[in-house]
């Protein structure tokens, strides 16, 4: 009866080491593929904060060179376009004139 039990002992050990052996040689290949994967990654993240820099960069600098202030003075100091500044305001009084909706 002992030599069963040793039997049953012995397999389950077996069991357990051939267990624990495969779990590590599961672990090193999922290492081994992600490690290069996570490599790329954080290449590519560093990519995409450089790219979101220079989209917010570009973003600011349509958004400056878009004013109606920066147009009018390029437009002014390059095609020497001017804007006659000066506003006249001519009223009529005239009461046949009525204005209708």
């Amino acid at each position: 009866m002992k030599t069963i039990e040793k039997k049953k002992n012995s397999k389950y050990i077996k069991i357990v080491i051939f267990s624990f052996a495969l779990f590590l040689l599961s672990q090193l290949v999922v290492n081994s593929v992600l490690t290069p994967l996570g490599s790329s990654l954080e290449s590519l993240n560093t990519e995409k904060e450089h790219l979101l820099e220079e989209n917010r960069v570009i973003s600011e600098n349509i958004a400056k060179n878009s004013s109606l202030r920066v147009i009018e003075s390029l437009s002014e100091k390059n095609l020497h376009l001017s804007q006659n500044r000066v506003q006249t305001f001519v009223y009529i009084e005239d009461s046949s004139l009525v204005a209708h909706n």
